[in-house]
């Protein structure tokens, strides 16, 4: 049996000790023998199909469950592709085009590669194992090229394209382990942890290069929606303790607030396009207020081409200033109604102004209206008690006065309220920060304008994003990040690929430009 078909019955033995079935298994008409002992020492790939195809009709396959054939026809037929992939590879030759070939050097030089020296490396495919022989034109003391390896545009690690490909997509869904398991199981690859977290760094490097030439792939901005939204946030992630943290002595018992694990805060974006959608603000009301509101309407309009991304590597500015970069990829020429929904953190409404404004001088700030609900909420049980239907009934009233626009009147009636019940100390102090809350946003709470231009009031798509993106993958139970290094970016970024639906095209992009990175050296065939 040869070494590859070896390492395919040890990777049988390894899957079948995890699901706690033992390869010939008492299936209670006797042993099944492994697909992969059948197949044996095939010569080619056609004579292990006949090898294969014969098992499946042995005593002991038609006797047995159909678990357990259709596990040993899954790996045998991994190993008969795996030979058709030999096959293909070995059927090209060596790359041998000559004699010599001549390669220009940095500084515009000629040289000589006159050294012939035939090279093996090992590649691991989907399909198992495969040792590629080409050959490499060389000199001494200089690096040999190898034309082959630029035919094939293999990869510089020994993990095929697919093979990281799909670890990569793994481990943006899930833990790493769960990522190296599920190849396991699932090809005859063997991808240990360490090299699948190198994968992910790799595979994330062209995520900034790729939606910076990205216009090409974007629909014209004629053929998508007038409103054009931009949003962000940010979301912690918990984060491995320092050193000098790791000194610090730890309460025996956490005080309110406090948590063991400390984090460190992604910034978190979404920008999209969108028709209007015209809701009055009793529809508003309604949905945000009825236990049972009901169902959307079918007509309301879908983000259209949304993108999703976080980094915990870059600053809010960065982040923000990837925004308006975006924004102007959607309308480069302006002609769209620009909005940007967030909630009341002063820092990013100033970068908001500082970064999109100038970009967008006709932005629209919009103030997200969950957040303005939120401190409703609070004031209203200094009013009421805690989950009583007056309390309902008070919030839903300055709620819809908000949204036809009265936000002034409903500052000065809550004040108001409050002086004649004569509320004090923590009362008093809520319905007053509710109320310079909204005289501070004043500006940007002026909803009656945003309903009727159709324009959205609530930041859905990044407070999904924040959840969706960053906390289901990066706040699992147990989870911390070494945020100084590349790794917990690199996860987001491939989180944000695929959740926007771009994995597959970023993944063309990367392979073409690893291809560009590994062999750009000029050469030809010398004369």
């Amino acid at each position: 049996m040869s070494s590859t078909s070896k390492a395919h019955l040890r990777l049988v033995e390894n899957t079948s000790s995890r699901n706690g079935r033992g390869e010939g298994a008492d299936s209670g008409r006797g042993e099944l023998p492994p697909a992969l002992e059948a197949i044996g020492e095939a010569g080619s790939s056609e004579e292990a199909f006949y090898r294969l195809q014969g098992w499946s009709q042995t005593e002991a396959a038609l006797g047995a469950s159909a678990y357990d054939v259709e596990q040993e026809l899954h790996r045998g037929g991994l190993e008969v592709v795996r030979l058709m992939l030999e096959e293909n590879f070995r059927n090209r030759g060596l790359g041998d085009v000559g004699e010599a070939i001549v390669k220009k050097t940095e500084d515009g030089q000629e040289v000589r590669l006159g050294y012939r020296r035939e090279h093996d490396r090992q590649y691991e495919s989907i399909f198992g194992t495969i040792r590629i022989d080409r050959l490499g034109y060389g000199r001494p003391g200089d690096r040999s090229i190898h034309p082959l390896d630029e035919e094939l545009n293999l990869p510089q690690r020994r993990y095929s394209y697919v093979a990281q490909k799909r670890g990569a997509k793994l481990v943006g869904r899930g833990p790493y382990d769960e990522a190296v398991e599920e190849i396991a199981e699932t090809t005859a690859a063997h991808v240990p942890k360490r090299q699948m977290e190198e994968i992910a760094k790799d595979a994330a490097k062209d995520f900034d290069a790729f939606y910076e030439q990205r216009s090409s792939l974007l629909p014209a901005p004629e053929q998508t929606g007038p409103i054009l939204v931009g949003s962000f946030d940010c979301k912690g992630i918990p984060r491995l303790k320092k050193e000098e943290e790791k000194a610090e002595p730890q309460p025996v018992r956490l005080g309110k607030g406090q948590k063991r694990t400390k984090k460190k805060m992604a910034t978190v974006a979404s920008v999209h396009t969108t028709p209007p959608h015209m809701r009055a603000a009793e529809e508003v009301v309604t949905q945000l207020m009825d236990p049972d509101p009901p169902r959307r309407s079918e007509d309301k309009p879908r983000p259209e081409n949304r993108r999703l991304w976080a980094s915990i590597k870059k600053s809010k500015d960065e982040v923000i200033e990837e925004v308006a970069e975006e924004m102007k990829r959607r309308d480069p020429n302006r002609e769209k109604t620009a909005v940007c929904v967030t909630d009341g953190e002063r820092a990013l409404h100033k970068r908001a102004i500082i970064h999109l404004k100038k970009a967008f001088p006709a932005l629209i700030l919009v103030l997200d209206i969950i957040h303005v609900l939120e401190y409703l909420w609070k004031a209203a049980y200094a009013f009421h008690d805690e989950g009583s239907e007056e309390a309902r009934l008070w919030v839903r009233q300055r709620l819809l006065a908000i949204l036809h626009g009265r936000v002034s009147g409903v500052v000065a009636g809550m004040r108001q309220s409050a002086t004649k019940q004569r509320l004090r100390g923590k009362k008093r102090k809520v319905v007053d920060k509710a109320c310079n809350y909204f005289l501070k946003n004043k500006d940007r709470m002026r909803y009656d304008e945003y309903l009727a231009k159709g324009l959205p009031i609530a930041s859905g798509a990044v407070e999904g994003a924040c959840g969706h993106l960053v906390k289901d993958r990066m706040e699992r139970t147990g989870a911390l990040w070494d945020v100084d290094k590349d790794g917990a970016e690199a996860v987001l970024r491939i989180r944000a690929l695929d959740k926007s639906g771009d994995f597959d095209q970023y993944w063309d992009f990367h392979m073409d430009s690893e291809h560009n990175r590994l062999y750009s050296e000029e050469w030809r065939v010398a004369a």
